[in-house]
C-alpha cells in the first residue's frame, strides 16, 4: 500500500520534467520523502521550496513571477517573497515528520531544497 506522500510525488512527476513539479517529485523521490513524510508534511516542505526557488529568482535578478519582472528595483516583492519564504519553511519545520526526520536527512533537504543563496553580485554594497 502506498504512502499518501507517495502518491502526492507520484501526482507531481506526470508534470512535464522542466517544471518545477516534477524537480521537486524526482529530488523528494530520491531522498525518500515519500515514506519519511505524509502528504501534509510533503505539501508544507513543497511550499517552502517553491518559495526559496522564488527567492532566489528575485534576490538574483533572475526572472518573473506573475508575468511581473522580480528583478533590480522592486524591494517590495523581495521582501515579501521573503517574507513568504520563511513562513512556509517554518511551518514545515513545526511538522512532526521533519523533527523526526534524522539530521543528515534534514541537512540535505536544506541545502537542495529550501536553500537561497544571493550571488555576491547582487549584495548590496
Amino acid at each position: 500500500m502506498k504512502r499518501d506522500g507517495q502518491q502526492f510525488l507520484e501526482e507531481l512527476s506526470e508534470f512535464p520534467p522542466n517544471t518545477f513539479q516534477a524537480t521537486f517529485s524526482k529530488t523528494s523521490a530520491r531522498l525518500g520523502l515519500g515514506a519519511a513524510l505524509n502528504c501534509r508534511e510533503l505539501r508544507f516542505l513543497y511550499r517552502a521550496a517553491y518559495q526559496a526557488a522564488l527567492c532566489n529568482i528575485a534576490m538574483n535578478g533572475l526572472g518573473a513571477h506573475g508575468g511581473r519582472v522580480i528583478g533590480h528595483g522592486r524591494e517590495a516583492d523581495r521582501s515579501r517573497l521573503e517574507l513568504e519564504f520563511m513562513s512556509a519553511r517554518e511551518r514545515f519545520f513545526s511538522s512532526r515528520g521533519w523533527k523526526n526526520l534524522p539530521a543528515a536527512q534534514r541537512g540535505t533537504i536544506q541545502q537542495g531544497l529550501l536553500r537561497v543563496v544571493v550571488r555576491p553580485e547582487n549584495l548590496a554594497s
